[in-house]
């Protein structure tokens, strides 16, 4: 499965980064600000970055001054794209190409921060990158997990046998753990691309705090940010949806023991 996540997100660069690079998009409207509440001072400390993609979040953390920025994400062509970034930037981060459950490449005890955004709804469970969360953090390091929230991802259809989901089949089923299949936005508003599926997985707001209590990380805080006021004025078909559907979940961690 994870080869199949890895080959839709190669397909997927241009178009992605189109998507979320408008001002307007949900991540620097609607996730970046919560982000921004919740981050510790990170000036001069070592962040890693999980599931970085084409590198949207490991840029903006580096304009805060750490010492060190660490970016992993399964796609290699993502990463392509976020060195080229890089390099337009003159960015120091250090991209890498690994699977996010098993760390091995990363010391013990080695980071201040780790920070994710959107990807753990591509694992089938938690505990993995949890334990390995845990495991990298300096003592009384923090994480901050953006996930994309319980609700949103309880609306995706079901798999069905690589069968594009009709408009009646997004409706929530929050306890089904079943594996989802849709189309992203990035593509089914892109006029250039055919449509194709992308596929993922629903894990519930428990899913996330107790796979988090379970390797002794302490929940310090949690965001459900809100759509900007603006857009109920600017597109309020938009905001409504937003509001009656939250679309971010964004939970701070810190390693006690």
């Amino acid at each position: 499965m994870k080869k199949k996540i890895e080959k839709n997100w190669n397909s997927m660069v241009d178009a992605y980064e189109q998507f979320t690079n408008k001002p307007s998009s949900y991540s620097l409207a609607i996730e970046w600000p919560s982000i921004k509440q919740l981050l510790p001072n990170i000036q001069n400390k070592k962040i890693l970055d999980l599931g970085c993609g084409s590198g949207r979040f490991s840029f903006l953390l580096e304009s805060l001054n750490p010492r060190k920025i660490t970016a992993i994400d399964l796609s290699q062509q993502m990463l392509n794209k976020a060195k080229e970034i890089a390099n337009t930037k003159q960015s120091k981060v250090e991209f890498l190409t690994a699977d996010i459950e098993n760390l091995s490449i990363l010391e013990d005890n080695s980071y201040d921060l780790v920070f994710s955004s959107t990807t753990l709804h591509y694992l089938p469970q938690l505990n993995k990158i949890m334990s390995e969360i845990q495991r990298v953090l300096v003592l009384n390091g923090v994480c901050i997990l953006s996930v994309i929230h319980p609700i949103y991802t309880s609306h995706y259809p079901l798999a069905q046998n690589n069968e594009f989901p009709k408009d009646d089949d997004w409706q929530v089923r929050y306890l089904n753990k079943e594996l989802r299949a849709y189309v992203q936005p990035w593509i089914e508003f892109n006029d250039n691309i055919k449509n194709y599926l992308s596929i993922s997985y629903h894990h519930t707001f428990a899913d996330y705090v107790n796979n988090a209590i379970n390797v002794n990380l302490n929940i310090i805080s949690v965001s459900e940010p809100e759509p900007p006021k603006q857009w109920s004025i600017d597109t309020p078909t938009r905001y409504t949806g937003f509001i009656n559907t939250p679309t971010y979940l964004i939970i701070k961690l810190q390693k006690s023991f």
